[in-house]
């Protein structure tokens, strides 16, 4: 109901302005509607008891006409708004016309005056005035005091008729028509509270306008068509050398001198068809470009102005020294030095004028400055550049005068030599420029070491690219890099290509693990009696770029790369799940025997992985065994001593693998938690052959005898050597003669067969 009543002006546009004008009418109606509906009611049984039925039909016509007017207020506002005008009118009428009374038809009278105000508010002033107009022939008539004709005879003199029209006219002016102003004026509240709000809103607008445009971070001007300045912010005025409280002049182009104009193609743009900025110069010399001109909605410009009084001078210092673009382009802004673009311009002009004589070769030489790291991390970046601009300066110095030096990237500088004989020659001067450069370089109180390594390559007759000739350069120096010290190093196609092999295969390594191209086979470890006492996992790889990698190959190189732990972390896991596939299936298995590298048994939590893989996989210590080299054992002894010794007293057994090919004294060997010691292949091989290798294995075993370690012969192929080994109390054998490394379906096949037997 009170929504019907009291329209959501914000339902309808601000330019219908209808919902408080339809609101207003239904309150009109409505509550006349209801609160004369009393009179109505009492009037009517008042007629009926008199007799006066004619009132009834008068009291059911009005009542009508105001439903139909209510129901037309829903569908349309003038309609309905005529429909009470006409109510009205009709009730005056009715009240002054058919009653005898003179002051009841008076009162009617009065009732009509309330016209002109209905039909402003819902219709116009005009309709408002002709309604006063009218309404002025009744009031004139009043103040005449002329009887009122009493015109048709309905006979509806009741004895209350007095108090039924007091009583309307008090409802309708006291209640209805004050209910209807109250709703106008909630509306022009609400109006002026919205008109309140969008000027409070407004002036914020305006004020977040004046603040972006007074900091824009660019001179902006406002102008007409015309170009008359209307408005400029403080970059302007002082752009144009502008007072806006002591000039008078609003023209925008009379700040500027025409005849003095340029065109300056725009920095941010390097296309030879960019438009150019037209520039002019102020009153006080400044060169002001009309940066951007935009066009607002009520046809004025918003010009922004910008200072190209440097690009200006900037854009004639590059127009009268090409030389100079050419010099930015091709030198290092950090040394001064030729960079790569030039170095290669240099080779191109020597391959396209080869010396034909060839009496002398041509070389080109890269130092790589390798204590910049050092330096960076020690002291700062900035630390790093000054060394790179000091070692620059040493470099040029030591080197002849016609000797072309260039920077070919960020610690790698390169020169290049035409004036020796041989390959040799070229050898002999690069070692003398390394010894006549500074072993170490003072800034400020600190003292930097300088260590370089060095790359020749030697110009061939068939070379015709420069970058070739570059990167068998860096080839060398890679290779010198990689060897550790501060060597020279002549390119060599075998170590390219080794160096190209060794990158495949670290990339290959780290693929191969994410897409399961390692796998595990398991060799047979055979006691005397020919029954399994354990296996030993050995890893294999078959890429699906490079075929089948040995393990020689790929671990020597993810040792120096760091994947060999990623390697250990898959061997460990995937020999624990086949440890516990084999218990599930036989409810025993073999002693596996892992190979640890010298980084592995010293990673500080190497030994939380292994209790990780056991628990994950519900396996016992005594199930695993780890062979460890004795050139591993030695690269850190006392913590490969600790951790050995945390996995023993764990329960898991060590082997010492490869016995005889290290360096280690007895007494180490002695305090080294050793279960296992594993003769080499080496020696095994030579049996019946070499004397000597035969009494090695005979003190290795008894060797192991006194450090209470069972022997296991490695890389047993014929009976004579079986019977050798035999013969001098080993214990354990492993090689072809017996069984070569075998897949997991072998290896279940086999111990469906055979006896385990533990090793105690």
């Amino acid at each position: 109901m009170f929504r019907w009543l009291f329209l959501n002006e914000s339902a309808l546009t601000p330019a219908e302005h209808a919902a408080w004008k339809i609101s207003t009418l239904r309150i009109i109606l409505a509550s006349s509607f209801i609160l004369e509906g009393l009179i109505a009611v009492h009037s009517s049984l008042n007629a009926v008891d008199h007799g006066s039925f004619r009132v009834l039909w008068l009291v059911a016509f009005f009542y009508t006409l105001k439903t139909i007017t209510l129901f037309c207020s829903t569908r349309s506002l003038r309609l309905a708004a005529g429909l009470l005008i006409a109510n009205v009118y009709g009730t005056g009428i009715a009240i002054a016309l058919a009653t005898r009374d003179p002051e009841i038809a008076k009162l009617g009278l009065v009732f009509v005056y309330i016209t002109p105000v209905i039909a402003r508010v819902f219709f116009s002033t005009r309709l408002a005035l002709i309604l006063m107009s009218i309404n002025s022939i009744p009031f004139l008539f009043l103040l005449s005091g002329m009887s009122f004709p009493y015109l048709i005879d309905l006979k509806l003199d009741l004895p209350h008729a007095i108090k039924y029209v007091h009583s309307l006219l008090f409802l309708f002016l006291n209640f209805c028509i004050p209910l209807a102003v109250f709703r106008i004026l909630y509306a022009f509240d609400t109006s002026l509270t919205r008109f309140r709000d969008a000027s409070n809103a407004l002036n914020v607008s305006y004020a977040q306008y004046q603040e972006i445009f007074e900091n824009a971070g660019t001179a902006l001007v406002l102008t007409d068509a015309y170009g008359q300045i209307l408005q400029a912010n403080h970059q302007a005025n002082e752009l144009l050398g502008r007072d806006p409280q002591n000039n008078d002049e609003l023209s925008l182009f009379s700040w500027f001198s025409l005849d003095d104009s340029v065109r300056i193609r725009s920095p941010e743009h390097d296309d030879p068809a960019n438009l150019r900025l037209s520039a002019y110069r102020t009153q006080d010399g400044k060169m002001v470009a009309l940066d951007n001109i935009s066009q607002t909605s009520s046809d004025h410009y918003i010009v922004a102005l910008r200072d190209v009084s440097n690009l200006h001078n900037m854009h004639n210092a590059l127009q009268l020294s090409q030389e100079r673009e050419e010099y930015l382009s091709k030198h290092d802004p950090l040394t001064d030095l030729p960079n790569r673009v030039m170095l290669c311009q240099y080779l191109e002009a020597l391959l396209a004028n080869p010396d034909t004589s060839q009496v002398n070769v041509t070389a080109v030489v890269s130092f790589r400055l390798n204590s910049i790291r050092h330096a960076n991390q020690q002291f700062g970046a900035q630390t790093g550049d000054i060394l790179l601009r000091r070692f620059a300066d040493e470099l040029t110095q030591v080197l002849p005068k016609n000797c072309f030096c260039a920077r070919l990237r960020s610690i790698v500088f390169t020169f290049v030599v035409d004036h020796l004989r041989t390959p040799q020659d070229v050898i002999q001067f690069v070692d003398h420029v390394r010894k006549a450069l500074p072993k170490e370089l003072k800034l400020n109180d600190d003292k930097l070491l300088v260590q370089f390594s060095a790359g020749i390559a030697i110009f061939r007759p068939e070379d015709t690219d420069p970058d070739e000739i570059i990167r068998r350069s860096e080839v060398a120096l890679d290779t010198a890099r990689r060897s550790n010290d501060q060597s020279i190093t002549l390119f060599d196609e075998d170590d390219a290509l080794q160096i190209i092999r060794n990158v495949e295969i670290e990339v290959g390594v780290v693929n191969g693990l994410a897409n399961g191209e390692f796998y595990l086979l398991y060799q047979p470890k055979v006691a005397s009696d020919g029954k399994i006492a354990g296996v030993e996992a050995l890893l294999r790889w078959k890429s699906q770029t490079l075929g089948k990698v040995l393990p020689v190959e790929f671990i020597p190189i993810s040792e120096r790369s760091g994947l060999i732990q990623q390697i250990s972390h898959f061997v460990i896991d995937h020999a624990c799940a086949q440890v516990r596939a084999w218990l599930d299936e036989f409810g025993d298995s073999p002693v596996v025997a892992l190979n640890l590298s010298a980084s592995d048994i010293n990673q500080d939590d190497f030994l939380d992985l292994i209790a990780e893989s056991c628990q994950r996989y519900r396996i016992e210590p005594q199930f695993l065994e780890f062979e460890i080299t004795e050139t591993g054992l030695s690269a850190n002894e006392t913590l490969s001593i600790k951790h050995l010794h945390a996995l023993k007293n764990r329960g898991y057994r060590i082997a010492i693998d490869d016995f005889g090919t290290g360096y280690s004294s007895l007494s180490k060997l002695s305090h080294f938690p050793a279960h296992t010691v594993k003769i080499d292949r080496s020696f095994v091989s030579q049996i019946g052959y070499n004397r000597k290798s035969e009494m090695i294995i005979k003190a290795i075993v008894s060797l192991a005898k006194i450090l209470a370690c069972t022997t296991v012969a490695e890389g047993v192929e014929n009976e004579a050597q079986v019977a050798f080994l035999k013969e001098v109390g080993c214990e354990l054998f492993q090689g072809y003669y017996y069984y070569r490394p075998l897949d997991v379906n072998s290896m279940n096949t086999l111990l469906r067969s055979s006896y385990l037997v533990g090793i105690n």
